[in-house]
């Protein structure tokens, strides 16, 4: 199956989180629901400072909210390959995630799409719940900065990108590296004036419109 180099992948870096969690007095199931209720590993390592700090749970779920912003334009793209209810459309769309969107592809059946994000969403919640309780075995010196066990996920992110992008865009865009360039720009310019955890929303959007108006106009 090809999700399961993804679903391989992502195992350490939930794991991570599942140790850092429990070694920040995270019961298994906060992180249980962390990783069922939440599904994203940036959204999910940005809440362990802020549970630490007493944070509001507005201010968690602004933040969360933010990071996710993302996967609104990227699941607009995938209506088509959802279940016609509601109540299951509602749960498949809550399991996209960056490597199942990577690893699916257009002509994928409801039941396809279904296993690739089943699969990468349980590998997911499961490794956090195992990190959480191997955290007592695992020396303190595994944890240290020089070590980054989210590497395997990223490797394997890029090269289904890569691929995607290849077999999504080609005959589609004649000047795609005009288009990448705009939407860099942009995303800089917005890094730029609003700083880093407040320009994911607006260039997330941003790209998003142009990138629908791009291919309109090829």
């Amino acid at each position: 199956m090809r999700v399961l180099p993804s679903a391989i992948a992502i195992a350490p870096v939930s794991m991570l989180f599942g140790v850092l969690a429990y070694r920040a007095d995270w019961s298994l199931l906060e992180v249980l629901a962390a990783g069922f209720l939440g599904f994203t590993g940036s959204g999910q390592f940005a809440l362990l400072p802020l549970a630490e700090t007493d944070a509001s749970f507005l201010t968690m779920l602004l933040i969360c909210a933010s990071i996710n912003s993302r996967y609104f334009p990227i699941a607009l793209t995938t209506t088509k390959r959802l279940p016609k209810t509601g109540l299951a459309r509602t749960c498949v769309s809550h399991m996209l995630g960056d490597e199942a969107f990577a690893t699916e592809r257009s002509q994928d059946t409801v039941h396809e799409t279904l296993i690739i994000r089943l699969t990468i969403f349980v590998c997911w919640v499961v490794s956090g719940v195992f990190g959480a309780l191997m955290a007592l075995a695992i020396p303190s010196t595994w944890l240290s900065n020089d070590i980054h066990l989210g590497f395997p996920a990223s490797v394997v992110l890029v090269y289904l990108s890569v691929t995607q992008i290849k077999i999504r865009v080609s005959g589609v865009y004649r000047r795609q590296s005009v288009m990448i360039a705009a939407c860099l720009v942009l995303v800089a310019a917005c890094y730029e004036w609003l700083g880093p955890t407040y320009f994911w929303m607006p260039s997330v959007f941003i790209t998003a419109i142009i990138l629908e108006n791009w291919k309109k106009h090829e």
